[in-house]
């Protein structure tokens, strides 16, 4: 059964990637525009003081803007390092976007081992999460590794997933126990709260 939802999961990964690495950049930059102006109208983000955001990597919603945005309005912005020993993330404060990132595991920006300040998870007021596909219960396929259900697993404040709105799907198959769910999706669309 687990092995059917897992090769059910791996599937979907790749056609729902497929999708959204045919979008346009044009396209890609103005629905992430659309999604950033969504995020921001979030009141769990406008009352979020620390902020945890992932740095965006090949075709996902781009987060450059929303992370210099979020320091300009004196938020606490980290980032994630992946800590490839233990199989988990860990988060850095960052200051300066440009002079404290560069890439690090699998070419996705990560802060210079100089510029890291860590920030525990319980400092974090909101997490917001990439991934490949959901679905309007909050369920999310990654991108197999496992990282984000190990995070979200141990954060019990509000999770936000963006996303295009073609990574959207009627349901993912999950393994219980396993598969995090987030609280609220943003896509160019609008603000999705999960049934959960």
């Amino acid at each position: 059964m687990i092995e059917d939802i897992s090769t059910r999961k791996k599937q979907l990964r790749k056609k729902i990637l497929a999708l959204r690495d045919g979008l346009p950049t044009e396209e890609r930059r103005e629905k992430s525009a659309s999604i950033h102006r969504n995020l921001f109208s979030l009141p769990e983000f406008a009352a979020a003081q620390s902020v945890a955001f992932f740095v965006s990597f090949k075709s996902e919603v781009l987060t450059e803007s929303m992370i210099r945005e979020a320091l300009t309005l004196s938020k606490v912005v980290a980032v994630p390092t992946t800590d490839l020993t233990n199989r988990r993330l860990l988060f850095s404060r960052i200051i300066d976007y440009t002079g404290d990132l560069a890439p690090g595991t699998w070419g996705i920006p990560e802060p210079q081992p100089d510029r890291v300040r860590p920030v525990a998870l319980e400092e974090i007021d909101l997490v917001i999460t990439p991934g490949a596909a959901f679905d309007q219960q909050g369920q999310r396929i990654g991108y197999g590794g496992g990282f984000y259900d190990g995070l979200l697993k141990s954060f019990h404040k509000p999770s936000v997933a963006l996303a295009y709105a073609v990574q959207m799907v009627e349901e993912v198959p999950t393994v219980s126990g396993h598969d995090e769910p987030v609280d609220i999706i943003i896509t160019e669309e609008g603000i999705i709260r999960c049934k959960k």
